[in-house]
């Protein structure tokens, strides 16, 4: 019997999707997770086979779980779509499976100080300074006097968690501080601010050969944190666009040596030029496998899974259409009751899907990272402005009732 093992999983998004592309698949499906929320939910995913309560920090304790599984079975795919585990389960897979994927450019891509260095010099990469734990903080604050506004980052941080935008040095000392304290081993990153543009590219590598699944435009909600809010994929983008970033997305998983895998680049166009805002050895989160598939009519995380099994990924378009996705957020911090006018604006024309993510009870707040998204609706148009005009004015409708704050014992 041929099995495939994920390592960890979210409730809905990409890493849901995985682990229902492998089921489809015909794979016996092992889940390694270390949330027992998850286990008390054991029901609600029916995808699953097996799941396995494991401490995922612990190396021998999962690699002993591994062997006990192929005693019976042929794990033939270690995988995990989720930050943080990725790499972990490259490692496991290169060791336990036939096909092997770039390990090394998978562990650079997963650490932004190691991708800047790696990359450093190139004319795709911002300007970076790296900030060492045992740096000053006087002569930081000094060397960047003129230099403001500038991005903060953990170098382990996902989904916008613990990536700020600094005008002032005294926001950049409260930050540092922060940073320091949840991690004080840790060094931090500092970049250049860039205005223009930006697009994410889902990349697939099979033997070198370097694929783009999608390239997605991207709208951003800015304050002191980056979310994105919206996804866009349309015929309306310029051709000259759409080669100018699969050149230098080509360019830079060249330069990183992925031979194997798949990730997904953050380009911005700047004064003319694509600048590297990040990398990540895995699809993006949220909704992206549905986008896709939406707009070209394949699923993304089926093919993700044929590289991992050593075979030529099939990215071929069934259609093309325009889509766009705008995801809900709130205000203000409070327990969710429930979201209202879900099923007026399902009837919306154009409305191909809408997913409320919150769950009675818990605990909503303003975006400080992609998980502060709650919902999202996805529409289709004849064009980009007119799918997003749809989605737009039914993410408008979609009301979420909270319980103030003040009320929450």
């Amino acid at each position: 019997m041929n099995s495939i093992i994920f390592i960890e999983t979210n409730k809905s998004g990409s890493s849901r999707e995985g682990i229902r592309a492998a089921k489809k698949g015909g794979y016996y499906v092992h889940l390694f997770t270390n949330r027992k929320s998850i286990l008390e939910q054991k029901r609600e995913f029916s995808e699953v086979d097996e799941m396995h309560l494991i401490n995922l920090k612990d190396e021998d304790l999962i690699i002993s779980q591994i062997v006990e599984i192929k005693k019976e079975q042929n794990v033939e795919i270690i995988i995990s779509f989720i930050d943080s585990y990725v790499t972990l389960a490259v490692k496991m897979h290169n060791r336990f499976c036939h096909n092997t994927l770039s390990e090394h450019a998978y562990n650079v891509m997963e650490d932004k100080l190691l991708t800047r260095r790696k990359l450093q010099d190139k004319p795709y990469s911002p300007y970076y300074f790296i900030y060492k734990k045992d740096d000053t903080l006087k002569t930081l604050l000094s060397q960047f006097k003129q230099m403001y506004p500038l991005i903060l980052k953990s170098p382990s941080s996902t989904g916008s968690k613990d990536v700020y935008l600094i005008n002032t040095e005294y926001q950049m000392r409260n930050r540092i501080n922060y940073l320091q304290r949840k991690n004080s081993n840790e060094d931090l990153l500092i970049e250049e601010y860039l205005e223009g543009p930006q697009f994410n590219v889902e990349s697939i590598v099979h033997d070198g050969e370097i694929y783009i699944a999608a390239i997605i435009e991207q709208e951003i909600t800015k304050k002191n944190k980056f979310i994105v809010t919206g996804y866009s994929i349309s015929s309306d983008v310029e051709e000259s666009i759409i080669e100018s970033i699969a050149d230098v997305t080509k360019r830079i998983l060249t330069d990183l040596g992925l031979r194997n895998g798949n990730c997904h680049l953050e380009l911005r166009l700047v004064k003319g030029e694509w600048k590297l805002i990040e990398i990540n050895p895995r699809i993006s989160g949220g909704v992206m496998n549905r986008l896709i598939e939406k707009a070209y009519g394949f699923n993304y995380a089926e093919e993700i899974l044929k590289v991992y099994r050593g075979l030529q990924p099939s990215l071929q378009r069934k259609y093309e259409n325009c889509i766009y996705v705008q995801y809900s957020v709130v205000d203000s911090i409070g327990e969710f009751i429930e979201a209202t006018n879900v099923d007026l604006v399902k009837k919306i024309p154009g409305i191909i899907e809408v997913f409320i993510k919150a769950s009675k009870g818990q605990i909503l707040s303003p975006p400080l990272s992609m998980g502060h998204r709650y919902g999202y609706v996805m529409a289709k148009g004849k064009t980009r402005a007119e799918a997003k005009m749809y989605a737009l004015q039914a993410s408008e409708q979609i009301k979420f009732h909270l319980l103030p704050n003040e009320t929450i014992q």
